[in-house]
């Protein structure tokens, strides 16, 4: 947080984090999966359980694990606000009578332990068991993320298997119709329901394998013909005049491409060449698994050279038993990683791409969780073309010059399926990159600013043409914890922002570069410096030579957004709001939305570079009631106040002329990591079901 000259902002932080929770909250995209995979359970003899509470849980989200009413955990546990519980807290769970502690398998036929590129599907396939079964026999769901290492219990033949047709409208014709939910996937209907991608493509005419939208009938066809009966149901999309997928044929096993287009290696990595594309509902036989069991090596017609593809992107067909792994000694030679040259950057300014004009945009979590479907699908119902994803450049470069953008294509392709434009936001060198010597509790930069270049380059290229069209260099580097806890300096940023331009457009010329978006502060020593003044020091060092658009945080706080700096604290008062004073006690243009962006437009007139538009990466007013009490401001917005605020924030930035895409603070963090401070900024409740917000901005004139 931020108060004047002497106060940090509070966009999603508090006055001044402690490096403790810093470093728990930039953990929490992967505890927030675990916490789904591990239920921390101590068995009582008192008719209780013990549950502690991980990161991302709800009490809601608990009482249906062990199914128990919300009441009953309430009044076990004394607990006021059900909306309030933390990480760590032990929790008394009822098992007498009807609420007893989630079931477990009385046995395990055989245990797994997790490698990289598997996914919970692949290991029921390999050892014939139903998914169903799978996620029972370990407490977690079917679409639960599972981890390197991670210990499975694989189920005897005494657990009930996971086909069946749940869900479906049996016809006795051979199949039966099925409506898609929400988070469903076509392979993940299929598995389910003992058939195959291709089977159920020819079933219904689908070009794309990623083209499914919950609400719409399917027909699910069950061992004859797989002709639907007429009159029965509608499917995603018509006949469309191109050849049907062919069902799978003998001599397997076969992997069956998902996206619309994927890529074809010289080997099992994104570091080698591409030798081919296959289109969605391609079929080809397997001969091979990489190393680390995440790539496939394949028969690809048309191609003589050993061919690879990715896994996680394919639907397996049969199994691999039998099927040769391959060592690391066995595979072609991995490319050199370290480049013989410099990421290129332009001597002089590169044509700027023209301005792509105001749009409606949200940032959604959806690394690593399988919610890129579900995200794509509501950022449609409300009427949005773009979504934001933060992209941490240490977990897809761990080691120098491999490159590991597999997980980052099903975001991708659902974006390209769905017609939709994606930002990311590329922060976080990994350790290997950072100077001798750096602060491991918090991201950082980069020692040579070319390693992060080069990164941008290959992320820029991987994706161009896609439906990646923006990419946002940074994250808030004038705050300490964003820059390493090191002395900020705009300087040092535009070292990194200029390579970073030339190897980003030197790759794909069509791509985006948004400069790393500041948070909203006054100057405090060496914690944060003014953004304004920030903002300045960048323009006289040529910012406008190396960016498309300026990125931009303004903060709402507990104020609202047509409310100057001058009279936001008459605002508070006005709106009865009496739990966070910041803008009475320190007046600051931080404090406000309308003369945050507005000084930074003001700013680029001064400097001749107005017509760049300024890219609100990040902003949003928290609602509801403060998961932390340090965050009072939320404790003053109700969520009425929320919805109406946002769609004033989005009414004035479209009718300023010089905004471009504007990204809403956020969608689904309540579903991803409710109890949370970033769950505070969510519009929709942790069962995706709409908060008022949602409402109001899918209604809202555009």
């Amino acid at each position: 947080m931020r108060a004047g000259i002497t106060q940090l902002r509070a966009s999603r932080r508090i006055w001044l984090i402690s490096v403790t929770v810093l470093l728990l909250f930039s953990l929490l995209p992967q505890s927030v999966t675990a916490a789904s995979l591990h239920l921390n359970v101590s068995p009582q003899t008192t008719g209780y359980t013990t549950h502690v509470v991980q990161a991302g849980e709800s009490l809601s989200r608990i009482a249906a694990r062990y199914g128990v009413t919300l009441q009953a955990l309430v009044t076990a546990n004394n607990i006021a606000n059900p909306n309030q519980i933390f990480v760590g807290q032990s929790l008394r769970i009822p098992t007498t009578g009807q609420q007893a502690a989630p079931s477990q398998p009385t046995s395990c036929a055989n245990t797994h332990n997790v490698v990289a590129g598997e996914t919970l599907s692949g290991i029921a396939v390999n050892y014939g068991v139903g998914i169903q079964s799978l996620a029972q026999a370990n407490g977690v769901s079917v679409t639960s993320y599972v981890y390197i290492g991670q210990s499975l219990c694989i189920p005897g033949s005494g657990t009930t298997g996971g086909g069946g047709t749940t869900g479906g409208t049996p016809t006795g014709t051979g199949g039966f119709w099925y409506e898609v939910q929400l988070g469903d996937t076509l392979s993940r209907i299929a598995f389910n329901n003992g058939t195959t991608v291709s089977a159920i493509m020819l079933a219904n005419s689908l070009a794309n394998a990623n083209t499914l939208f919950w609400g719409t009938r399917i027909w699910i066809p069950q061992g004859g013909s797989t002709t639907p009966p007429s009159g029965g149901g509608t499917a995603t999309q018509q006949p469309q005049p191109q050849p049907a997928p062919q069902p799978p044929a003998a001599g397997g096993p076969f992997a069956v491409s998902q996206p619309t287009h994927l890529n074809v290696r010289a080997g099992p990595g994104t570091e080698y060449p591409i030798l081919s594309v296959l289109t969605a509902g391609t079929q080809v036989k397997i001969t091979g698994i990489g190393p680390n069991e995440d790539w496939f090596q394949v028969e690809v017609e048309g191609v003589s050279d050993p061919a690879w593809i990715y896994r996680d992107l394919t639907e397996l067909i049969g199994s691999l038993t039998g099927v040769k792994k391959f060592t690391e000694s066995e595979i072609p030679p991995r490319p050199e990683a370290a480049p013989p040259a410099a990421a290129p950057a332009p001597s002089a300014p590169a044509t700027r791409l023209p301005g792509i004009g105001f749009g409606y945009g949200v940032q959604a979590h959806m690394i690593h969780n399988g919610q890129e479907g579900i995200a794509m699908d509501k950022t449609r119902e409300l009427g949005f073309g773009w979504v934001k994803q933060q992209i941490e450049w240490k977990v897809f470069e761990s080691n120098q010059g491999q490159y590991g953008f597999g997980d980052i294509w099903p975001l991708v392709n659902a974006a390209n399926a769905r017609g939709l434009n994606l930002l990311f936001s590329v922060v976080n060198a990994p350790n290997w990159s950072r100077e001798s010597g750096y602060d491991g509790t918090v991201g950082g930069p980069p020692a040579d600013p070319q390693t992060f270049a080069r990164f941008l380059g290959r992320l820029a290229g991987e994706y161009c043409g896609s439906s990646v069209k923006a990419i946002e260099v940074w994250n808030e580097q004038n705050l300490h914890y964003e820059w390493g806890n090191r002395p900020i300096n705009p300087s040092e940023y535009m070292a990194l922002l200029r390579p970073s331009y030339g190897a980003i457009k030197a790759a794909c010329p069509s791509m985006y570069v948004i400069s790393g978006a500041l948070t909203p502060a006054g100057d405090n020593g060496s914690l944060a410096m003014d953004d304004f003044r920030y903002f300045e020091a960048m323009l006289q060092q040529g910012l406008a030579n190396y960016v498309d658009g300026f990125g931009a945080h303004p903060s709402g706080y507990n104020v609202p957004p047509n409310a100057v700096w001058q009279s936001a604290c008459e605002a508070i008062q006005q709106t009865g709001n009496q739990h966070f004073n910041g803008a009475c006690d320190n007046p600051h243009h931080s404090w406000s939305f309308r003369s945050t962006m507005e000084g930074y437009r003001n700013l680029a007139l001064r400097y001749g570079a107005g017509n760049i538009p300024i890219w609100p990466t990040e902003f949003g007013w928290a609602a509801g009631g403060a998961f932390d009490p340090r965050y009072g401001y939320a404790n003053d917005n109700d969520f009425d106040e929320q919805a109406r605020w946002t769609v004033e924030a989005f009414q004035m930035m479209r009718n300023w002329g010089w905004v471009g895409p504007a990204f809403l603070w956020n969608l689904n963090f309540r579903v991803v990591a409710d109890g949370t401070e970033k769950a505070q900024w969510g519009i929709v409740r942790n069962d995706w079901s709409p908060l008022p917000i949602f409402h109001a901005l899918r209604n809202m004139a555009k």
